[in-house]
């Protein structure tokens, strides 16, 4: 009797040892960090801060903070905008105080492929470093050539992992002659 429950003690352990193996298949570095992307959602702060400039010239600066809610997103911050040559102030700044259902505004889409990267990539289980090839911006982002209003060249993307979240993501181009730098900051 007890050697009976000794191999089927024995069986039981094997088959469960067998079933988690089948059940957590190993992902890859880059489907962990795409991962880490999508969980944005669960964070409870996004800020986003997004600046245009040409040489030191200042086009465009945005700060945006999403702090999320039991029905959404309060979103507040500010925009700045140059003005043409013809206006009083040389910029226009709003100030953002809103309510969104989702932070898809904060959030781009994006989508992970090292085959996408140019050679000399950094990744690990802390983030990545990487400059998109140019055939694959529009794959990255899950953008078209209609949401593409000027080229894009030169585009790197930066994600830093702490405690296991993405922490940081820095995305930087060139469009039209302007550095485009967008960083967004999570807290969870």
């Amino acid at each position: 009797m007890k050697k009976r429950l000794a191999i089927l003690t024995i069986l039981f352990m094997l088959a469960a040892v067998m079933l988690a193996a089948c059940a957590d298949p190993k992902l890859t570095a880059i489907e962990i960090l795409q991962q880490r992307y999508n969980d944005i959602a669960t964070a409870k702060t996004i800020k986003q801060e997004i600046t245009i400039t040409q040489g030191n010239f200042t086009q465009y600066e945005s700060t945006v903070t999403y702090t999320k809610t039991e029905s959404g997103y309060n979103v507040t911050g500010s925009e700045k905008r140059l003005n043409d040559a013809n206006a009083e102030q040389m910029y226009s700044v709003t100030q953002v105080n809103e309510q969104v259902s989702s932070a898809s505004e904060a959030k781009p889409t994006i989508k992970l492929d090292e085959s996408y990267f140019e050679e000399g990539y950094r990744l690990t289980e802390t983030g990545l470093a990487a400059t998109v090839k140019a055939e694959y911006v529009k794959e990255v982002f899950g953008t078209t050539d209609e949401d593409l209003k000027a080229p894009t060249n030169n585009l790197t993307v930066e994600m830093d992992v702490t405690d296991e979240h993405l922490a940081t993501m820095r995305i930087g181009y060139v469009s039209d002659g302007s550095n485009v730098t967008i960083v967004l900051t999570m807290s969870y």
